[in-house]
C-alpha cells in the first residue's frame, strides 16, 4: 500500500488555490492535465512508499497522536510545477 501523511488546507485556503488555478485550464496543454477535485487537495507532508497493510493501524494511531501534539501553524503560498506531465503541485512557506 503507498501511503503518504498531509495536511488538508482550509476552505478559505483551498478557494484562493482554486482562484489562481482557474486561470491554467485555459492555458495549452492543460486538457492533458490530471485535475484532482478540489475536495482531495492537500500538501504531502511525507510519502512512505510500500507500506504494509498490517502496519497501518499502528501507524495511524501514531500519526494522529503526533497531529494532536503539534500546535496550527501558519503557511502562505508560494511557487508551483508539476511532476511530470500530468500532476500540479503548489509550494508552501512558514
Amino acid at each position: 500500500m503507498r501511503l503518504f501523511a498531509a495536511v488538508l488546507p482550509p476552505d478559505a485556503v483551498v478557494a484562493e488555490l482554486a482562484a489562481a488555478a482557474s486561470g491554467l485550464r485555459a492555458l495549452p496543454g492543460a486538457d492533458a492535465l490530471r485535475w484532482a477535485p478540489r475536495d482531495s487537495w492537500h500538501f504531502t507532508l511525507a510519502f512512505m512508499a510500500e507500506v504494509p497493510q498490517e502496519t497501518v493501524p499502528d501507524l495511524t494511531a501514531r500519526l494522529a497522536r503526533a497531529a494532536h501534539r503539534t500546535p496550527p501553524f501558519p503557511l502562505a503560498l508560494r511557487g508551483g510545477g508539476r511532476f511530470g506531465e500530468r500532476v500540479l503541485w503548489a509550494g508552501v512557506a512558514g
